[in-house]
């Protein structure tokens, strides 16, 4: 059995490791401050929902989604979770500091995805999407960051998937109303744009 010490050290170790694949050199763990704790917590997104009508079977083995923004989203049959992963430890779009054990160093992680909080949202609302494509009478928000339980309201809202477990905000509203006045804009430009038919069949 480890000494309490050598455990304590074990910790520390492991808490510089992340530290540093998050963009931090190295600190004293003992002085994280709270804007410190709020960095983390705003690239710690995650999102779990379940179907909510309960009609929906468990999968025998669990499939793996790769989504749009690159993320792999888990699909249970009943239910899916998501979350940044490996992407997580890039500090961002940008890779701050290579690892010992990552051959790719320094650079774009998850490249051409956006931010991690663009990254964050459309991974949140391809959710809702598959939610929608797999016949799910609703979706129920077990967990998650409060800004992909946002987006995923967005979508919900957006496509006519009924969502609970989450109570919108004034922020929530003015989100969904800008992704949808972009939606009808852009289905304006795509009307206008397309070729013009003449009334003869």
């Amino acid at each position: 059995m480890l000494s309490e010490e050598v455990s304590k050290a074990a910790k520390e170790a492991e808490w510089q490791k992340t530290l540093r694949r998050l963009g931090f050199g190295e600190i004293d763990v003992t002085n994280v401050n709270p804007s410190d704790i709020l960095y983390l917590a705003e690239r710690w997104q995650f999102l779990q929902v379940v179907e909510s009508g309960g009609n929906k079977p468990a999968l025998e083995t669990p499939e793996l989604i790769t989504a749009k923004s690159g993320w792999t989203i888990i699909n249970y049959g009943d239910a899916m979770a998501t979350s940044p992963g490996k992407f997580l430890f890039g500090g961002g779009y940008f890779r701050i500091f290579g690892d010992d054990d990552d051959d790719e160093g320094g650079g774009i992680v998850n490249p051409k995805k956006g931010t991690i909080f663009k990254q964050a949202f459309d991974s949140a609302a391809e959710m809702i999407q598959l939610a929608k494509e797999f016949g799910w009478d609703g979706v129920q928000i077990v967990d998650g960051h409060p800004n992909m339980q946002r987006a995923a309201w967005v979508e919900a809202c957006r496509i006519g998937v009924r969502l609970d477990g989450y109570k919108a905000d004034i922020e929530a509203e003015k989100t969904r109303r800008r992704i949808v006045s972009a939606t009808i804009d852009e289905m304006h430009a795509a009307l206008k744009g397309a070729p013009k038919t003449s009334g003869r069949r």
